[in-house]
C-alpha cells in the first residue's frame, strides 16, 4: 500500500472560490474546471462535510469538498492527486480545518470501508491524522455516502 501525506493551505482558498445558486451547478462547475473523467462519491462526514471523493484519470484520485456560505455554493480541490495502483492512505484537512485520514483498498476485509461507485476501490475514512499513530482507536468519520458522477 502507498502512503502519501498531503495537506494543502485554506488561507488562499477564499480569494479563489466561485460562488453558484445550487449544488448541481457548483459540482458541474467542478466536473469542469477540474477536468474529471472519472466517478465522484460524496461523502457525509460524521460532522457534516461534505468530502468529494474524486476519481481524476484511471488510477488518480483526489478529494473536494462541497461547501455553503451566505454566498451560495461551492466546491474545492483539497488534497494533491495520488496514483494508485493497489490502494493508498493520505491525510487531509476540511476547509473548516477538521482532520481526517482517508484509506483505499482493493478489497473490503476491514470494518467502515464502503465501495466506491466505480467499483474499483474500498475506502474508510477516519478522524484525525492517524498515518503515523499506532492507535487502534480510530473514530469513523463517514456517515453516508452518495453517487456523484459515474
Amino acid at each position: 500500500m502507498l502512503i502519501v501525506g498531503c495537506s494543502e493551505s485554506s488561507s488562499n482558498i477564499k480569494d479563489e472560490i466561485t460562488h453558484f445558486s445550487t449544488q448541481e451547478e457548483t459540482l458541474e462547475h467542478f466536473i469542469e474546471n477540474e477536468n474529471i473523467r472519472g466517478n465522484i462519491d460524496l461523502v457525509t462526514t460524521t460532522k457534516n462535510e461534505l468530502l468529494l471523493v474524486t476519481q481524476w484519470r484511471e488510477n488518480i484520485y483526489f478529494v473536494g469538498e462541497l461547501k455553503a456560505d451566505d454566498d451560495g455554493f461551492y466546491a474545492f480541490k483539497i488534497s494533491a492527486s495520488v496514483h494508485m495502483e493497489i490502494g493508498a492512505a493520505w491525510e487531509l484537512i476540511t476547509m473548516d480545518g477538521n482532520e481526517y485520514t482517508i484509506f483505499f483498498e482493493k478489497t473490503n476485509e476491514k470494518p467502515n470501508f464502503i465501495e466506491l461507485s466505480n467499483e474499483e476501490y474500498f475506502i474508510s475514512i477516519v478522524e484525525g491524522h492517524t498515518l503515523n499513530k499506532n492507535s487502534i482507536n480510530v473514530t469513523n468519520g463517514i456517515k453516508e455516502v452518495d453517487t456523484i458522477k459515474e
